[in-house]
């Protein structure tokens, strides 16, 4: 009797679909892709477009509450930025991306600490020695 108990018990929980100990568990928000994806910019018109690109390096035209598919809904969308809902039970809820892949951005990024820029270093540059050199 208690062998059939057992039996009856580990068949309940098979047929209930426990989940797999062993395996990660289900991403239903997808929140492990958030930092694969890059946003790229946007496209002013008679109506605004935001360009991004996903993990395989595929292309996404997305307009302000549209839906990805993902399930994320595009919330704000600007030059610099793009805004998404995750999801109200995912954690985050919300997710920013800055634009990258312009050299105007690359530029700014590479600010020096005490505000003056580095001279242009070439093979020509005087070292300031009197020979050069």
């Amino acid at each position: 009797m208690r062998n059939e108990l057992g039996l009856i018990l580990c068949s309940l929980l098979f047929l209930t679909g426990m989940r797999d100990p062993f395996q990660p568990p289900e991403d239903s928000c997808a929140v492990g892709q958030l930092t694969q994806w890059r946003y790229r910019g946007m496209v002013s018109g008679s109506a605004e477009t935001g360009f991004l690109q996903d993990a395989q390096q595929r292309w996404h035209r997305v307009k302000r509450d549209e839906r990805l598919s993902p399930g994320w809904r595009v919330s704000a969308m600007d030059k610099q930025e793009l805004t998404i809902d995750v999801g109200d039970t995912c954690e985050p809820t919300r997710w920013t991306w800055q634009r990258e892949g312009t050299k105007e951005r690359e530029n700014k990024d590479t600010a020096v600490a005490d505000g003056t820029e580095p001279a242009a270093a070439s093979r020509r540059a005087k070292a300031g020695h009197p020979r050069g050199g």
